[in-house]
């Protein structure tokens, strides 16, 4: 399947159009321990870079797109237009976190569910759904019955909240149980898995069309997602195209807030390996009305369209793991096979034993190996162990600025691993490759007649 996270007192503004204070909201408090000094608040179609100063404090103003639940980082705050909060939190430390101001009850609730969760569920997920089912069982009951209970004890100042949390508990219950089948089966290395007769049944009856439940609740969202994803995987498991399934399911959404964050999930298919990309483009360009969206995914289509079978290579120099730097164009004159990879990436390393393999088979042809980690640079000392420890083969470099390095933005590189293969020439042979494996990339170099 394709698959599968502030504030407060309020400035009195004045102007000649006297805008209403309703229409905007006061982000205030302190933030420590962040990278590149700032964080960012998310939130359906939604998205608010915070800069902070050099102490960690910040102050700054957000005109909300819906009353609801946003994210910072793995944390959901409770946002309404009108209402200010503050809070001071460590960003490697998001569960000890108190907050301030208009909305400082409901948050400071969603802060104590938060770590009740963690301490009875963990925070290893292997370990959690390595669990046998009837363990699991008991801990989502006893999860549930305390979550209810902090929920009784607690008097909100928004009216409707407790209601809408009532669901947003019964959500995460229902989401936390239909992911367990295939995440226990995965973890325990047993794809044919299968649930007891006992074990809870899908509530059918939740409607996955409620825009004002995707607002408030993440575990709706993620159950929106789910059954989404689900749905689309089935059919087109039985031939039906991928493409043309999930654009026609996307459109039978009566909401348009699920449209948007759906389109935008499925942006990863605007890709060199899709067929059909122009489509796909036109229809989410059509769907959505998420106009920042729209934009930056038309900057991705564009760029994609520079780097089309026959299109001369963008470039790299970066620094070799045997000393000195290496770059496209002292590779002139042979193939090059590009692995863009990371040391924390999963899939990235599960195809290192196989990119041994296809190096082994190809070892003094007309082609050359190159694997461009974008470890960050704290990770640099790792990347350099873990090559060697690794015994990997090939060019193994560096590049200069993990995700922000020159040829991961010119190739548009927003999932990894990539692989790129490009001719003696320096032209695009494939700018999305397939993997090492994938059989059809013994098959395409077969073509290429190396």
């Amino acid at each position: 399947m394709k698959k599968l996270i502030p504030f407060a007192f309020a400035l009195v503004l004045f102007s000649c159009a006297k805008e209403s204070a309703s229409k905007y909201t006061i982000l205030s408090g302190k933030m420590t321990n962040t990278k590149e000094n700032k964080f960012t608040v998310r939130g359906n179609s939604f998205k608010k870079k915070i800069n902070l100063k050099e102490d960690g404090s910040f102050t700054d103003t957000l005109y909300l797109d819906y009353d609801g639940t946003y994210e910072i980082g793995r944390m959901g705050v409770y946002l309404q237009n009108g209402k200010n909060l503050s809070f001071d939190a460590d960003a490697e430390n998001l569960t000890e976190v108190t907050f301030t101001g208009d909305l400082a009850t409901e948050n400071n609730y969603i802060a104590k569910k938060s770590k009740l969760q963690q301490e009875i569920l963990g925070s290893d997920i292997k370990a959690l759904y390595s669990l046998e089912e009837p363990i699991f069982l008991v801990k989502i009951d006893e999860l549930s019955k305390k979550r209810n209970e902090l929920l009784e004890g607690t008097t909100f100042t928004i009216n409707d909240f407790k209601e809408k949390e009532t669901k947003n508990l019964n959500y995460h219950k229902e989401y936390l149980l239909r992911i367990f089948p295939d995440y226990h089966g995965y973890f325990i290395g047993n794809e044919d898995f299968k649930v007891s007769e006992n074990y809870p049944k899908p509530d059918e009856k939740i409607n996955l069309d409620n825009a004002d439940d995707f607002n408030f609740s993440i575990p709706y969202r993620q159950l929106v997602s789910l059954d989404f994803n689900k749905k689309i995987q089935e059919e087109s498991d039985n031939g039906n195209n991928f493409n043309d399934l999930a654009i026609s399911k996307l459109k039978s959404f009566k909401s348009q807030n699920i449209k948007n964050d759906l389109a935008e999930s499925l942006s990863y298919e605007i890709s060199l390996s899709n067929e059909k990309m122009e489509n796909m483009y036109n229809e989410l360009m059509s769907i959505s009305t998420n106009e920042n969206f729209k934009k930056e995914l038309t900057e991705k289509y564009n760029k994609l369209k520079t780097l089309a079978k026959g299109n001369p290579s963008p470039k790299f120099n970066y620094e070799n793991h045997k000393g000195g730097t290496t770059s496209l164009d002292d590779l002139k004159g042979k193939f090059v096979y590009i692995d863009v990879w990371a040391t924390w990436c999963g899939p990235c390393i599960g195809e290192i034993p196989f990119m041994k393999e296809v190096e082994k088979k190809y070892h003094g042809k007309n082609i050359e190996f190159v694997s461009i980690s974008i470890d960050e640079k704290k990770d640099y000392d790792k990347w350099k162990k873990f090559v060697t420890q690794k015994e990997m083969g090939g060019i193994q470099l560096y590049a200069d600025n993990a995700w922000q390095s020159q040829f991961v933005k010119d190739y548009a590189i927003d999932g990894i691993p990539r692989f790129i293969l490009i001719d003696p020439n320096g032209t695009i042979v494939s700018g999305d490759a397939p993997r090492p494996s994938d059989e059809k990339v013994i098959a395409l170099l077969t073509e290429l007649g190396i």
